[in-house]
């Protein structure tokens, strides 16, 4: 990992919005374990997002590539015409995570969902993962005054979110908008003050789709 000078700099909630791409670096502060980047999604991309979610039921892509590959890969990978914009967006957050984190290569996964992927909050067991919906329900997480970190996994004795206790308001769960991008820190970022982000995933159906990008270490 890149060393960064540390940052005393406190956080709300332990979380940091930002509105510039350059600010993603913020993730390194060991008093943050979610960097939010508030961002617009073009009409280009919004009519190609609309074109892959038309042309397709659900899908599951993965691969381990260099940024520069993600063009063609995803091309290759959906065998019709090009989705330009949401190949250059790939590519482009692929590239920010590389060079957030002196990366030569990143794994890639793009999903059209029909079902809901990871409906229990939980803590990734990595050091770091970028998030993004292109289109369809969001992200959920827990601010530290939120969540009851005793609950987690096992602590939970099989009951649902709703009724473990993991935490203490159901209306101050929060959740990101359509093309917002997460930096998520998991268990595995020791050098930090605060945890591992607790989030989980929206629930999702045939009839509410979601278009979801993770980026991780390779």
């Amino acid at each position: 990992m890149t060393a960064l000078k540390r940052q005393e700099v406190e956080f709300p909630g332990n979380i940091n919005y930002v509105s510039e791409v350059y600010d993603l670096s913020s993730i390194y502060s060991e008093n943050i374990n979610l960097t939010l980047w508030r961002r617009n999604r073009s009409s280009a991309l919004l009519d190609d997002i609309a074109g892959l979610v038309n042309t397709h039921s659900s899908f599951a892509l993965r691969a381990v590539l260099k940024p520069s590959e993600v063009k063609e890969w995803l091309r290759a990978s959906l065998k019709q015409q090009a989705f330009t914009a949401l190949e250059n967006d790939m590519t482009f957050l692929a590239e920010v995570f590389a060079d957030l984190f002196d990366l030569t290569h990143v794994g890639l996964r793009l999903e059209l969902l029909d079902k809901t992927m990871c409906p229990r909050f939980h803590v990734d067991k990595l050091l770091c993962r970028l998030v993004t919906t292109y289109t369809g329900d969001t992200t959920q997480w827990l601010l530290e005054d939120n969540v009851n970190r005793d609950k987690l996994g096992a602590g939970a004795n099989g009951q649902p979110d709703e009724s473990s206790g993991i935490y203490w308001h159901e209306d101050s769960i929060q959740k990101a908008m359509p093309g917002d991008v997460l930096l998520m820190k998991g268990q595995g970022w020791t050098e930090s003050r605060v945890d591992g982000l607790v989030h989980r995933s929206p629930l999702a159906s045939p009839d509410n789709r979601r278009l979801f990008l993770g980026i991780d270490f390779a």
